[in-house]
This record gives C-alpha cells, structure tokens and sequence, in this order.
C-alpha cells in the first residue's frame, strides 16, 4: 500500500494554503475528496480516543459500517492503525487504535540564530531533538544551521524511520522558498511562528472543548496565535495577532516596548548555558537578577492584561494560554500575577465579568516546535485546522471500495 503523499492521490495537487478556497455547500464535492476527508476524520477520532469499535466511530463521524470499514482496510494497510480486541462488560470487540510509528514528521524552529529540530511520532512523542546555532541571522546562514540539524535528526533514525518520514514543517523561517529548495526532496511546509504555537496546542496540547483559544508568545515582538472554534485565525496577509503595537498601561507605552525580552533576555540565555534544566530559571537566579526579573514580570503584566482584555472583548476565546521560547517557571510567575490583575480588575463595577482564565502553554516551550512538527501530518492525514472543514455533509464511499 503506498504511503504518504500517495496515500491519496489527489494530496500531491493540494493546492497551497494561500491559494486553497472551501467549496461552498456541497459544491464541487466528489468522492475522491470526500474520501480523503472521512480518511483523516477516522484518523483523528483515533488519535484522540485511542481505541474504538466501527460502531463508535460511527457513531463519532456520522459514517456508516461499510464506509468505516474500507477507510480502516486502507489505513491498516498504509501501516496508520491496527487492530485490538477489547474486553468491556465481559464481551470481545475488535477495536482499532494509531500505529504511532506509521507516521513521522520533522518540526524545525527558528528563533534567530538558534535552530532547534526535533522528529516526532504520529502520536506526538518526541524521538529525536537536535539543535545548532548558525553563524548569523543571514539567510544562508539560517538554511545551513537547519542543514545541520536536519542532517543530525535524520541520522538518529533507523531506515524504517527514515521511510515513514512524511516531511518538515518550519517554524520562522524568513525565506521560505530557498528553504524548500535546500531541504528537497523532502516536502518542507513553513508557517509563523504564532500560527504553530496554537497548532501545536490544538494537536497535542490541551486545547478547551470548543476549540476556541489564544496564545501569547514573546520573542523579539510579542505576538498572538488565535484559534476559533477549531480553525486557525490569521487575518489579511497572516498579520492578526500582532498585539505588540498596541498601546497599553497608563503610560500608552506599546505592548512590545513594555514586554521586551531585551532586559532579561542575558540571564535567559546564561541560564541555558549553564545546562541545568532549562524550565527551572527562577530558583537559580541571585538576588539581583531575581530582583531585575521580577520588575520585567511587574511591567508585562499590568500592559499584557490591557491587551488580554481587548482580545477578550473582541473574540472571546475561552482560554489565554501564555507560551513562547522561555522558562516554564518564568511563564508560571508571570500568569499568577496576571491572574491576581485579572481578580482586581474584575471587581470593577465597569469591567465585564468573562474575562477567560489565562494560564501557561500546555507544550511550554516546545508548543511552536510541536506545532511545526504538527505541519506534515496535518498536510496529508490529519484534520487541518488551517483549512476550514468544507465538508459539511460526509459521503460514504461505494461498499466495494
């Protein structure tokens, strides 16, 4: 059975994001499109139920038997899933879970100079992790530092890894063309940073019920990756989520000014350095570095809630999840006091009452490098939440398919 690409063979002609356009209604469907879609929608219950029967996937997808079973042959058969026998209430039934290792794909992230890659299965655990520093900012710089670390990850792979290897997704990468070219043939999907941050939540995180929620990253600017209802938001030109040029706090300063990683940015990087666990930054700092850290925690927080309220009043998501390339125990810090801002201001007799609980990003600072990683099987098996569903109505196949 072919694998990957070939696994349908309309996927290889899938049109680029920038350029994709949702039928309307039931226009323009037809079965090898509707296969593909109840393909990744039986993939996905899957995924996230870990074992079910042909009846509750039925009973999940709206699908019938006959439909559910040729899907379930051809994914046995592609090596996506395979069959269980499960016991429940003294009865046998054959139940169909993933194969995690029939699908793999590569996230890479860029943050400056830092190139960060790690390989991961279809169940998102993370089997290789590999990272290198290029020479400089420049672009041919950046393509050889991830070169380098594609190279390393790759070799950390058995032969049968390497065959199941589906692609690369990047995160930040400035030059996206030359980047397919210098990583070909491997098929290399490249998004914002912003926009894998609230991917990887949506996959492998813990994303609320209805789909709907924030993520607030720092970095050079601080940025926002929204999700609605399940399906990525990002504006004309991919540019929503830039909350850094809002003017916030009683000094109108704008968001990226007042949260600027700039000052705390040497005791971060000395921390990583030293090589003790990167997640436990604010226990090693001495009195003055606690002391210069706290007065960045104090700043961002009563400027970021200004921007959280906006957001809130405009899309009201139902979680702010805090995230980014920084210490868990930093991001801890700064949501509790965010989340003691949020109790004042609340009390207020002119403040609504549904602002959303603000917490840390369930993948910490791997929820943008997960989330590139995320990009292959999204891009051929998986539900896409880039793409909005069009397919309303699920088609069965032909019995005999």
């Amino acid at each position: 059975m072919p694998f990957g690409r070939d696994y349908h063979h309309r996927i290889a002609e899938r049109p680029a994001r920038e350029s994709a356009r949702p039928a309307k209604g039931n226009a323009g469907r037809n079965l090898v499109h509707a296969a593909d879609h109840n393909a990744r929608v039986i993939l996905e219950a899957l995924r996230r139920q870990s074992v079910l029967t042909r009846q509750e996937l039925a009973a999940l997808t709206g699908l019938t038997a006959p439909g559910i079973t040729n899907i379930i042959k051809r994914q046995i058969a592609a090596g996506l899933i395979h069959e269980v026998t499960r016991i429940a209430a003294g009865a046998r039934a054959a139940g169909f879970t993933i194969e995690p290792a029939g699908a793999l794909a590569m996230g890479v992230d860029i943050d400056a100079e830092m190139v960060s890659a790690v390989v991961i299965d279809l169940a998102g655990h993370v089997l290789v992790r590999e990272q290198a520093k290029a020479a400089s900012t420049a672009g041919s710089d950046v393509i050889e530092a991830v070169r380098a670390v594609m190279a390393s990850a790759r070799a950390a792979l058995t032969a049968g890894q390497s065959e199941r290897l589906l692609g690369v997704g990047v995160a930040g990468a400035a030059e996206p063309e030359r980047l397919a070219e210098a990583l070909a043939p491997l098929p290399v999907i490249c998004e914002r940073d912003t926009a894998c941050s609230v991917i990887g939540e949506r996959i492998y995180g813990a994303p609320p019920p209805d789909g709907s929620f924030v993520q607030i990253l720092f970095g050079e600017s601080v940025r926002a990756g929204l999700m609605i209802r399940g399906t990525l938001y990002d504006g004309t030109s991919h540019r929503a989520g830039l909350v850094g040029l809002m003017r916030t706090g009683q000094d109108g300063k704008l968001l990226d000014e007042a949260a600027s990683l700039a000052g705390i940015a040497p005791l971060i990087a000395r921390h990583e350095a030293s090589g003790v666990d990167p997640d436990r930054f604010m226990e090693m700092l001495d009195a003055p570095g606690r002391k210069t850290v706290e007065a960045w925690i104090d700043q961002t927080a009563s400027h970021l809630l200004d921007a959280i309220v906006a957001i809130s009043g405009f899309i009201a998501p139902t979680v702010i999840f805090i995230g980014g390339r920084i210490p868990r125990d930093l991001v801890e810090e700064l949501v509790d006091r965010l989340m003691a801002s949020r109790a004042q201001r609340m009390l207020g007799p002119l403040m609504p009452r549904w602002l959303p609980p603000i917490m840390p990003a369930t993948l910490g600072r791997d929820s943008v490098i997960i989330g590139a990683s995320a990009l292959p099987f999204l891009e051929y098996l998986l539900p896409d939440p880039r793409r909005p569903a069009d397919h309303r109505v699920i088609v069965d196949e032909p019995a005999d398919a």
